[in-house]
């Protein structure tokens, strides 16, 4: 079935190159200086001046960085838990027999979560040891935006789920475990008017430490120490296989197609790998490799018009942060400001707290506003739910293959130049775009702003008994929209930094009643 069928006539080449002129003038970051610009790379920052120069140079200025070194502990934490996730390791650290949703290999890679399974964790990590199965990914697991998703409870999930390699989780922790904690704490010395629902702190923990690293909440820092000064909104594990051979087979390759919307040539990528497509988050980005290697292909915010997306833009915010036009492109799409929050659920939070977004009292013709706002936003998500596409992918994704980022790794000369002649013609915008650069290996780390494009190729661990295995684990972080360590989230309305203080709460919840 084709997917995402999309493609650019010379009119609609025309309103793309319209928009990129906007765009272009709307971002205040960093911009690549050359057609091919090679990552900046500084030291793990340490003191205090490190932190505030890094702040500086790459946070506020929002520009990317490899950063050489992991976080050897953070506060009262131990060390980042790199051999411990290792591939031959992982399976005795986490508890084994988690339910998962794993996502398929669909077009020749992963990231649009377009068709998910479900197996526990220790099958996973089985299937991927063994070595022969490279059509498995485990990545966020987004429970609405799970196509597969139901209402089951968890006996009826574990109905569904494979039955063979479960094992026992041994005595790591699980939010079962933590119910009897809560209730203890509760009957402590804790005002009633500062308790949370309990159901709350297990929601805002689990949306933090996704699982199966939910299990890791009392050991594993909620973000490392030189990034204090940004709100952590997600840590995720990465996991998946490939070979790596740079010689790996490109029967693919025969499938070029000038007419097609992808040229036939799906998500596939030459010189081996597996490809994440080209695409950008809503978050900054810490990356940290732990197995295998990572090469990463960026591009700017001010180039997202050149990136052909799924998703017609709206607006790209001066940090970087992408909005899209909620239109049968995007159908579920919802609107974000500037620091990345959802227009219709900063207003639900102002109402409830009866107050404007300057920090005044809200009146009377403002209120109606917000809640015409937040009342469209329901009616359409109600609406577009049943309307969307099936295969349609994230307005936040490029129509572009990868394998067009890498034409330099496809063997074939005449192909490669065919291949370039009818991308060139498509996506005429795109081959003006400079990109940055990145290889990562483990002992490195990517600092990546929010709204930067990146198309990730995976490449499996070299050691022989590691079944290919590439691991990851990321942090995700509010956009930050000012320019001090004092002041990093300078809206009035104090939205994020509000918020932040629920989830704070449950973790220091989570890890005092573990005490």
């Amino acid at each position: 079935m084709k997917r995402n069928n999309v493609t650019c006539s010379p009119r609609q080449n025309k309103k793309i190159a319209e928009l990129d002129r906007k765009v272009t003038s709307q971002y205040q970051g960093y911009i690549p200086e050359a057609k091919k610009t090679y990552i900046d790379t500084v030291q793990l920052p340490k003191s205090a001046q490190e932190i505030q120069d890094f702040f500086e140079q790459y946070i506020v200025a929002r520009r990317p960085c490899k950063i050489n070194g992991v976080p050897s502990q953070g506060s009262g934490f131990p060390p980042f838990p790199v051999k411990e996730l290792k591939p031959k390791s992982i399976a005795g650290f986490l508890p084994p027999d988690e339910i998962l949703t794993v996502e398929t290999k669909v077009d020749g890679g992963f990231g649009s979560g377009a068709k998910r399974v479900k197996m526990t964790f220790g099958q996973f990590m089985d299937k991927l040891m063994e070595g022969k199965e490279r059509g498995l990914y485990l990545t966020t697991q987004y429970y609405e935006d799970d196509p597969n998703a139901s209402q089951d409870t968890d006996e009826e999930e574990r109905d569904q789920v494979l039955s063979d390699g479960d094992t026992d989780g041994g005595d790591s922790i699980t939010f079962h475990d933590l119910h009897d904690d809560f209730d203890e704490l509760q009957e402590a010395n804790q005002d009633e008017d500062e308790q949370e629902d309990e159901l709350e702190y297990e929601m805002r923990l689990r949306e933090l430490y996704q699982p199966p690293l939910t299990n890791l909440v009392e050991t594993l820092p909620e973000r490392p120490e030189f990034l204090k000064c940004l709100i952590p909104q997600q840590i995720n594990l990465w996991i998946g296989s490939s070979s790596g051979a740079a010689g790996e087979d490109e029967e693919w390759l025969k499938n070029f197609d000038a007419r097609d919307p992808r040229l036939g040539l799906g998500r596939n990528t030459p010189g081996g790998g597996v490809s994440s497509g080209l695409h950008h988050d809503h978050a900054d980005n810490l990356y940290i490799p732990v197995a295998g290697r990572k090469r990463f292909t960026l591009f700017a915010p001010s180039d997202a018009a050149k990136m052909y997306t799924v998703g017609n833009i709206r607006h790209v915010y001066p940090s970087g942060v992408i909005d899209y036009v909620s239109d049968d492109r995007a159908p579920l799409w919802r609107h974000l400001r500037d620091d990345g929050a959802i227009v219709a659920e900063v207003y639900k939070f102002l109402l409830e707290k009866n107050e404007d977004e300057s920090g005044g009292v809200l009146d009377a013709e403002q209120k109606t506003r917000y809640e015409k706002v937040i009342d469209l936003d329901r009616r359409k998500q109600e609406q577009d739910q049943i309307a969307t596409p099936a295969g349609l992918d994230p307005p936040s994704f490029s129509t572009v293959p990868p394998a067009v980022m890498h034409l330099d790794k496809v063997r074939d000369v005449k192909l490669r130049e065919s291949i370039a002649r009818a991308s060139e013609s498509k996506w005429p915008l795109f081959h003006d775009a400079n990109r940055i650069v990145a290889e990562l290996k483990p002992g490195d780390m990517l600092y990546l702003p929010t709204g930067w494009f990146h198309e990730v190729t995976s490449f499996g661990d070299n050691d022989p008994d590691a079944g290919g295995v590439h691991v990851a684990v990321n942090y995700w972080f509010t956009p930050p929209t000012g320019n001090t360590l004092n002041n990093v989230y300078d809206r009035q309305d104090r939205y994020w930094p509000r918020d932040y203080e629920v989830t704070k709460r449950a973790l220091e919840c989570a890890r005092t009643a573990s005490e």
